[in-house]
């Protein structure tokens, strides 16, 4: 077979060579290819122009980087083979829009229907097959935690993990922030399997050298926490998706009414319960979204009915984006400020005021784990064996970095700002 080989931006030559040459053929179904017509950061590319990358290229970055970690720890053909299969194919259940879109279908994570796609999808439970077989349901098990050794899990999803390794620094390549660079090289070589759970059934775990390698940890999770901060979490992005979610929860609300707007009907079986089969949830992806959008906007025809849905959509299309105002961590500020703001957006918008105003508060930590996903440190002078969690509550990191933010339509500023300006400043006359 002829290798594959592609060139990207962040990490120079992908390379589906030798033993892995095999793995590039899951590249070719059709449940791979659709990763390209999903955006990598949801909305942000209304903020950063050059955000426009998909989940593809990010899917092909985590291979990448899981094909060095596999390689660095001398794993098993098997074991890495799962790896990095696993890795490949982390994203292949995310819906439009990915995060933004699972605020509206709950219960349609794209972790559960990752599983299923492998399970159900003809061509790609085939190509999985003829990889190795057996390998659909060994996937589950990778992604449902049932897999050991566990570490190998811990390669894909944990606090260091090449989902997380391969985002930050294309992320930040593609949207122009600098906050995102980090020793990828440095975190590679320090990373190690250690007897850590003795005892166990399945005592190894992936651990990371203190003296070796935490400078390059702690830059990496400094990254993590400056793109939240500036990137991820910018209000203009917050508040895109928010009109998103609001205006994907009115054609909801209406599916559940039998007054469904037309143009995305596998969103309205999901919005009433009905069971969607793999392959038409396969159909869904921004591009399809996004002309489901332009029609209840008026881009394309009169618009949607409703007059709500319409408005909404068409001020997203449009980037006619809402407004925030910030309320920096003032919990008690905006607690008091809620109930007036609603009631302003009501006396404008009567009972769509929920859709029209809402009080966003972005929280984002160094990163806490579950214990399914906490990394090990070793050798350190203090403590000696310890979790990366203990660490990081002895660093800035370790305090959660609050943004409350009143999210509302730009036609509301001249009364809203009054009471914002009454609130804080009531707050601290209380100090």
């Amino acid at each position: 077979m002829k290798d594959r080989v592609f060139r990207d931006p962040v990490h120079g030559l992908i390379e589906f060579k030798g033993e892995d040459r095999p793995i590039a053929d899951l590249l070719d179904t059709h449940a791979v290819q659709r990763l390209r017509r999903i955006k990598q950061m949801g909305f942000a590319w209304l903020v950063y122009p050059g955000a426009e990358h998909s989940r593809f290229g990010h899917a092909l970055g985590a291979f990448h980087i899981a094909q060095r970690v596999t390689r660095r720890l001398e794993l098993a053909p098997e074991l890495a083979r799962h790896v990095k299969v696993a890795a490949l194919l982390h994203d292949i259940g995310h819906g439009p829009f990915s995060h933004a879109w699972e605020h509206v279908f709950a219960g349609h994570d794209h972790e559960r229907w990752g599983s299923r796609i492998v399970a159900d999808n003809a061509e790609l439970r085939a190509a999985l097959e003829s990889l190795e077989p057996g390998l659909p349901d060994t996937l589950r098990a990778f992604w449902g935690k049932g897999y050991k050794p566990a570490f190998a899990r811990k390669l894909v999803s944990s606090q260091l993990d090449v989902d997380r390794l391969d985002y930050l620094l294309r992320d930040g390549h593609y949207s122009g922030a600098g906050y995102a660079t980090y020793d990828l090289d440095w975190i590679i070589h320090a990373i190690q399997i250690a007897q850590v759970h003795k005892g166990h059934d399945d005592p190894s775990d992936l651990v990371v050298d203190y003296r070796r390698g935490m400078y390059a940890v702690e830059q990496y999770l400094f990254a993590r926490s400056y793109m939240y901060a500036q990137v991820y979490h910018h209000k203009t992005v917050r508040a895109a998706e928010w009109m998103f979610i609001k205006t994907l929860e009115r054609f909801a609300q209406l599916a559940r009414q039998d007054r469904e707007p037309p143009h995305l009907p596998i969103a309205g079986a999901m919005a009433r319960g009905a069971t969607v089969a793999v392959d038409e949830y396969l159909k869904l992806h921004d591009i399809s979204l996004t002309t489901a959008l332009d029609h209840w906007a008026g881009v394309e025809g009169a618009g949607a009915d409703d007059p709500v849905l319409r408005d909404l959509s068409a001020r997203l299309v449009a980037r006619r984006l809402f407004k925030t105002f910030d309320l920096g961590d003032d919990k008690a500020a905006a607690d008091w400020l809620w109930p007036q703001a609603l009631e302003v957006a009501t006396r404008r918008f009567g009972a769509a005021a929920p859709s029209y105003v809402h009080l966003d508060t972005a929280r984002q930590v160094g990163y806490l784990a579950a214990d399914h996903e906490e990394l090990h440190v070793i050798d350190h002078p203090k403590y000696g064996a310890v979790t990366l969690s203990r660490l990081l509550e002895d660093m800035p990191l370790g305090q959660p970095m609050a943004a409350i933010r009143l999210v509302y339509a730009p036609e509301l500023a001249d009364e809203l700002r009054p009471l914002v300006e009454h609130a804080l400043a009531r707050h601290r006359g209380r100090r």
